[in-house]
Parts: structure tokens; sequence; C-alpha cells
């Protein structure tokens, strides 16, 4: 009976960190979708607008373009990790949500630096074209492990864009301005907009 009883406690337990800890990690990971799927969804849609409209710039301006999204997404990652660390969560909730993204993370890198060195050692664009796609399939994944956990509709619908993205953009290797304009609108659907999404819910359940 008292193994009962602590088994409820517990499961109770659970059920608070998750309802406690849900939003504050929500807003934080809303922010930075957003942040980047709006920097790397425009640079995307830049450089295929370049290609489309023959657009001219001096060689020392394609530099903003290519450098100052990831500046400026290095920037807001940093002032969300120093936010989280004025108020830091250490509810089941949050270690599992930071666990997940951070996993996703480290895949991404692991994949970025096997098909840069292949890219680069092979002289091969191709090899490079690779990279985003592998990268759509797993935000699919793990967009779809979210819509498991949640039961939402809206994160079902995100995990089946980026999959179908991670297809599209498979067929378009050798169309380089259709593919930088369907990875720049994928980024801004399936990154930038779940992430408004998120910190608005974020917002509401913490008010």
């Amino acid at each position: 009976m008292n193994g009962e009883l602590n088994s409820a406690q517990d499961d109770l337990a659970f059920l608070r960190a998750l309802v406690n800890d849900a939003p504050k990690t929500q807003s934080a990971g809303g922010w930075l979708f957003l942040a980047g799927g709006t920097l790397f969804g425009l640079q995307s849609l830049f450089f295929w607008a370049q290609m489309a409209f023959q657009i001219q710039l001096p060689s020392w301006g394609w530099l903003i373009p290519s450098v100052l999204p990831s500046v400026l997404f290095l920037i807001a990652l940093v002032l969300v990790v120093m936010q989280g660390r004025k108020s830091p969560q250490t509810g089941v909730a949050t270690r599992a949500m930071n666990a997940a993204w951070s996993s996703t993370g480290l895949v991404t890198m692991t994949v970025i630096i096997v098909f840069a060195f292949n890219a680069l050692r092979e002289q091969s664009l191709l090899i490079w074209l690779l990279y985003p796609i592998i990268v759509c399939a797993v935000q699919g994944g793990v967009w779809y492990v979210a819509y498991m956990i949640r039961k939402r509709v809206w994160l079902a619908a995100v995990s089946a864009g980026w999959l179908a993205s991670a297809v599209a953009l498979g067929f378009m290797t050798r169309s380089m301005d259709l593919y930088c304009l369907t990875i720049g609108i994928a980024l801004l659907l399936f990154m930038a907009l779940p992430g408004w999404i998120m910190t608005r819910q974020a917002a509401r359940e913490i008010a």
C-alpha cells in the first residue's frame, strides 16, 4: 500500500514538473526557433532573389548576407542562455527538452563537419547540398516526437512540413534557385512560425 502511495506521489510530482517548467522551456526554445528561422530563412530567400533577378554586389558586399545572420543568431543564443542562467530550471520537463534539442544540435554539428569535409575534398557542391536535407529530416523526426508527447495537431503539421521539405530538396539539387527558395520558405514556415507560436503559448501559460 505504501509503495502504491509513493508511486502515486512520484507521478503527481512528475506531472507538476511538466506543468510548471514547460512554458518557460517552451519560451526559450521558441525565441531561438523564431530567430534562427527568420534570419536563415531570409538569408536563403536573398540568395534565391540574387539568382532569380541577377542582383549584383561587390565582393565585400556578400559578407553581409553570408555572415550577418550567423552573427545575429549567436547573439540571440547567448542572450537566451544568459537569461536561462538567471532563472535556472531543474524540473523534469526542462531537462527532457534540453536533452532533446541539445542532441539534435549535436547531430547537426556532426553532420555539418562530415559533409563539409567531404564536399571540400571532392570539390562537390552536391555533397554540401545534401547537408540541409539531412537537417530537415532530423527536424521532422524531432517535431514528430514533440507531437507524440503533446498530441497537438500543429506539431504533427510542422513535422510533416520538414519531412516534405527534405524530400522536395532532394529533387532540387541541380536547381540552386529553387533549392534556396524552398529551404527559405521551409525555415520561415516550419521554424520561425512554430517559434512564434511557442513564445505566444508560453506567454499565455505563464501569465
